[in-house]
């Protein structure tokens, strides 16, 4: 199914959850871009919308999002996450990767980008994953995500308390390309 590529002041409305006359001020101040048809009505592109939407911090409706599978990586080394963003830029599967290196901007993230999959490293400077973890499975808007916790200190008692906050599974750090397609396989996600 081709995506619509551009919608009525009416529809970007209904997305940002305000009324039609609030988008036409918004439009008229400059703060999101419009253009017009022949006929004089106001339009505003796929791209613009997404953008205004992104930029403040308003959550992708989900009669928008049809561009693949939402993944977010939490971790706060760089050598991680460029791993795992490789990984899933090679797979033919379409991905929508976001980053976040610390748990306060995980929980910004998990609120505003509504990831289906979390990679969610354990030590984390400030909040830790494990508390990451219980919040995101606590809350009824990101309890749905799922979490593929990571460490590199794995012990038999940290798998089972992640698990127990609601994670899908722990993966032991370093891991393989055929580690991380077994983890998304587990939530299913299948990766090519």
């Amino acid at each position: 199914m081709e995506s619509k590529q551009s919608f009525s002041t009416s529809e970007v409305a209904r997305f940002c959850h305000v009324t039609a006359d609030t988008i036409r001020k918004w439009a008229e101040a400059g703060r999101i871009r419009v253009f017009k048809t022949p006929g004089g009505h106001r339009r505003i592109r796929r791209d613009d919308l997404m953008r205004f939407l992104r930029e403040n911090s308003i959550p992708i409706h989900e009669d928008l999002d049809n561009s693949g599978v939402r993944l977010l990586v939490v971790d706060d080394e760089k050598a991680v996450i460029s791993v795992i963003r490789r990984f899933l830029e090679r797979s033919s599967t379409p991905f929508q990767i976001e980053v976040a290196m610390d748990g306060f901007e995980a929980g910004r993230q998990v609120a505003t980008f509504r990831p289906d999959v979390i990679f969610l490293d354990l030590r984390l400077p400030g909040i830790d994953g494990f508390e990451v973890c219980r919040r995101i499975k606590t809350n009824p808007e990101s309890s749905t995500s799922h979490v593929l916790a990571m460490t590199g200190y794995y012990e038999g008692e940290v798998a089972q308390r992640v698990i127990e906050l609601g994670a899908d599974m722990l993966l032991q750090k370093p891991f393989t390309p055929d580690d991380l397609r077994r983890a998304l396989a587990k939530v299913g996600v299948e990766v090519n």
